[in-house]
């Protein structure tokens, strides 16, 4: 054989070889344990790094470490998760068959090629032009707290009602973003489609308002809220008179609080899934369908230990005597001194103990304005059953509404064990309830005032 012989036989080895490697570059998205993943995988100057996404638990960027290709293989380092991903290019290029590894456990992970556009999830309630709203970027304050929002007003001339949305427990953006879903932009893009204005704001440490402090409470959160119905009662395209909030979850529970202290300010509350018992109360309840919902009911003992937390949290008001009792609990629920330490810090936090500590009930019979109060019964955050009686009993001439098949985010599900994978569902809010929502604030504004849907 010559040389020059030689030379090409050993090109055509590598050749396979480096256009594989050149192959990884893109998106690839597969399965783990019923969650879907979205590697981003990119290539320059012969490295390689990547991201991960994973849109059903509303993770996106995900930054991962080393990313290392050596011919048809390629290894993925996320410190981030304490896992990592190693796979082998199947024959055409279009699958890498591999094992995602985390906390020493390792589940198959197949990977197929795709295209940005197809690794978003499909979200079909997604608001799109055209639209018969303008919409305008605001910011309002009080104290020295700033709000970054989004109002959304009717194009047609004069003044228009207006509703206030309150996210749930957690840090939430605008549009109460989560899981690929956003329900808030949802229902902004429906009521102003109905003829009233709404608007949405960042919660405290979201997007553009002002950073979440430590000792911030529920009590704080109502406080932004009728920041927000203030700074709506300023502008000339608003009817000052028919303002209301709506309230999801815990916001629920702060559009109570409102309408409480400032009755004449607040014309009516929607209450998506709002805490109305006391929170030592719903989170036993919680608890208990979220362990059942996941197929780890609890024991009667795990029960008991359950309350006897929640009644500690309740009862103890000192900080370093309540962290010594969690301590011990909590030691006899979880296996690792990690998981305990984290989960008293967590539940010894201001946020927590007030919640759970707060009852609610002054505030909804101090509610004189009119009530719509709705949930889903395959709700397993805020019990249907449980608040809405507890509503019917505050309020008596208050519109109650329970959805079958229903959960915590008003999506329809195909079955009660599916309806706790919110980012695995398309649909991000039910349409029956998007129009009974308005049909009821209309009914309100219009002085038709329905007390049943």
């Amino acid at each position: 054989m010559t040389r020059r012989v030689w030379l090409l036989a050993v090109a055509s080895l590598v050749m396979p070889a480096v256009m594989l490697a050149a192959g990884f570059a893109g998106y690839w998205k597969g399965e783990v344990a019923s969650l879907s993943v979205v590697f981003h995988i990119m290539e320059g100057d012969g490295e390689y790094s990547a991201t991960l996404d994973s849109p059903m638990q509303g993770a996106k960027d995900i930054p991962c470490g080393k990313t290392t290709v050596t011919g048809d293989s390629i290894s993925v380092d996320m410190p981030a998760l304490s896992a990592r991903y190693a796979g082998r290019m199947q024959a055409g290029g279009g699958m890498i068959a591999g094992t995602f590894t985390q906390h020493g456990r390792s589940l198959p992970l197949s990977l197929s090629r795709t295209t940005q556009e197809a690794a978003a999830l499909y979200r079909p309630q997604e608001p799109k032009p055209p639209f018969v709203y303008n919409s305008e970027e605001v910011v309002f304050s009080h104290d020295s707290i700033t709000l970054a929002g989004t109002l959304t007003v009717p194009m047609w001339g004069g003044r228009h009602p207006a509703v206030v949305l309150v996210s749930g427990s957690g840090i939430q953006n605008r549009d109460e973003e989560i899981m690929g879903h956003r329900p808030f932009a949802v229902i902004a893009d429906w009521l102003s489609r109905s003829g009233i204005a709404v608007l949405r704001y960042d919660d405290r440490g979201a997007g553009g308002s002002s950073p979440l402090s430590d000792g911030v409470t529920t009590l704080d959160f109502a406080e932004d809220a009728l920041a927000a119905v203030d700074y709506l009662k300023t502008r000339r395209d608003i009817d000052a008179t028919k303002i209301g909030i709506l309230g999801h979850s815990e916001g629920g529970t702060v559009a109570f609080m409102c309408a409480s202290k400032r009755s004449d300010d607040v014309a009516f509350v929607v209450s998506l899934a709002g805490m109305a018992v006391k929170g030592r109360d719903l989170m036993s309840k919680q608890n208990r369908m979220v362990a059942a919902a996941v197929g780890k009911p609890l024991t009667t003992e795990q029960e008991t230990l359950v309350d006897a937390i929640f009644a500690a949290i309740d009862t103890i008001a000192d900080r370093n005597g309540l962290e010594t009792v969690l301590r011990e609990m909590m030691a006899r629920l979880v296996d690792t001194d990690e998981k305990v330490s984290q989960n008293v810090k967590m539940m010894t936090s201001p946020w927590y103990t007030a919640f759970v500590r707060l009852d609610p009930t002054a505030f909804i019979e101090g509610t004189k304005c009119p009530v719509l109060a709705i949930n889903g019964d395959w709700d397993i955050q805020v019990d249907a059953a449980q608040n809405l009686e507890a509503v019917r009993r505050s309020l008596p001439n208050a519109a109650v509404k329970c959805y079958p098949g229903l959960n915590h985010l008003f999506q329809e599900a195909s079955s009660k064990a599916q309806s706790i994978n919110y980012g695995a569902i398309t649909q991000t809010i039910s349409p029956a309830v998007l129009e009974d929502i308005a049909r009821w604030i209309v009914s309100v504004i219009s002085g038709k005032h329905l007390e049943s849907l």
